[in-house]
């Protein structure tokens, strides 16, 4: 073969090699699906999160407090230990602050984080919030941790791409995708119990997932995977993430949520009343009551006028107006769309956190009960200890308490989604509900407790 020859067969093999090689180049390019992208950015900030609890079980058990009290004084409680798995992801990588749900670790003795590099962790809970069901935990790792990206909530678009990354049944870093199916949706989670404004997916969820992040094509979190159907296929449920943005804030600063507080009091508009103030739909709140020294107060805000959005974010009425407050920040500056005899204008102020000095006059105004601290007299009437709850001291004629037939001397022992075991925590709980028109107590008379809905 000559020299000639023996050049042209090399040219010849390394075209077919450069030919073989090419197609796969580009084979694995076109498989780099957005999924693939988003799962190998965010992958690294997702966790796996398993706690332990210790359980406590009485050996007797009456059914009344007096007499299981009682008996623990001769039987000791029977304690096991309870495992279970979560999801959580990397929220401040330089601070080791990592978001989930509060219920994957509401009842935790022990908590472990086991990172994407098979590290594990001992963290602490630094917060947590049962009307979001939200939590924050921490670690202390030796360097910066890789955190997601926040993204905006307000701008999901039904039936747009996302992808859930999560631990389900403990399998960790399980990607599943697929699309926003509805906005504003409102799921059970117990009894009296509801999660509002949630986003709705298709994403296969399954026990584990909860926690972990719920993200869109671009990588960012859009949302917080918190709850499934039980018994249906292709419904999930995410927590905005504008709203977990707001309260991860107040938890890792102040350990708890501050409800915002502009003052006002809200109702919802009827065709009647939408007539009557000049206004071609029924779209917004009208204001019925402006609390004085509040904010509102102080920026010129009186009754009559109608909020027809908060921040640029159009109002339908008092629950859109509730769900807009929760996610303001005390001490950020809101706008606030009104209609003023008949003309548009818009004013701005700044929220502040709800004075709990005026708990009590919220109270007896919306829900017609005054409460004082649980003496040991009506202790022993109700067969309950100390730190059972706050007793009804006063009941306001023609109030919906009144009607239902709430009488001073009975408990109320929860407010909302929270115990009320003392006149702060009654408080605390009234603030958290200062936005809601109607709301849940459970009380109590003797040995029989039953959940109300008191309000307007």
């Amino acid at each position: 073969m000559n020299k000639r020859t023996t050049a042209a067969v090399f040219l010849i093999c390394a075209c077919l090699l450069a030919a073989g090689a090419v197609p796969a180049r580009a084979d694995r390019a076109s498989r780099t699906t957005p999924t693939v992208r988003v799962a190998q950015q965010v992958g690294p900030a997702v966790v796996n999160i398993a706690t332990k609890s210790r359980v406590q079980a009485r050996p007797f058990r009456t059914g009344d407090e007096f007499f299981d009290r009682f008996f623990e004084e001769f039987f000791q409680p029977m304690s096991r230990e309870q495992s279970s798995l979560g999801s959580g992801f990397i929220f401040d990588g330089q601070r080791g602050l990592i978001v989930t749900n509060r219920h994957v670790v509401s009842a935790a003795s022990e908590i472990t984080v086991q990172l994407a590099d098979q590290r594990s962790l001992p963290a602490q809970v630094v917060g947590a919030d049962p009307g979001t069901d939200l939590a924050v935990l921490r670690v202390r790792p030796q360097g910066a941790l890789p955190a997601v990206r926040l993204g905006d909530s307000d701008q999901i678009m039904i039936g747009e791409d996302v992808i859930a990354i999560g631990n389900p049944f403990g399998l960790s870093h399980t990607v599943t995708r697929g699309v926003v199916s509805a906005l504003g949706r409102k799921v059970r989670t117990g009894e009296n119990e509801w999660l509002r404004d949630l986003i709705q997916i298709d994403a296969s969820i399954n026990p584990g997932n909860s926690g972990g992040p719920l993200l869109n094509a671009d990588g960012e979190v859009i949302g917080i995977n918190t709850a499934i159907f039980q018994n249906a296929q292709g419904i999930g449920f995410a927590i905005p993430v504008n709203r977990v943005r707001r309260v991860v804030d107040d938890l890792v600063r102040y350990g708890e949520v501050v409800p915002a507080w502009l003052g006002l009091e809200l109702q919802d508009l009827t065709p009647e009343l939408a007539a009557h103030f000049g206004l071609a739909g029924q779209s917004g709140a009208l204001v019925s009551e402006v609390m004085a020294d509040s904010p509102a107060a102080e920026a010129g805000l009186g009754r009559g006028m109608v909020v027809q959005s908060l921040d640029g974010r159009p109002l339908t009425g008092v629950s859109d107006y509730g769900a807009a407050l929760a996610e303001v920040q005390v001490g950020t500056q809101v706008r606030l769309g009104l209609v003023v005899g008949g003309r548009r204008q818009e004013v701005s102020l700044v929220a502040r956190p709800f004075p709990l000095a005026r708990a009590a006059e919220l109270a007896w105004r919306r829900l017609g009960i005054a409460v004082a601290e649980l003496d040991a007299q009506t202790a022993r009437f109700h067969r309950v200890g100390p730190g059972a709850g706050v007793v009804i001291s006063r009941v306001r004629e023609g109030s919906s308490a009144q009607r239902i037939g709430l009488q001073p001397g009975d408990l109320i022992r929860q407010v909302g989604e929270g115990p009320t075991p003392d006149l702060a925590s009654f408080q605390r709980q009234i603030a958290k509900q200062h936005l809601m028109g109607r709301v849940t107590v459970l009380a109590q008379r003797g040995r029989v407790s039953q959940y109300l809905t008191l309000g307007p």
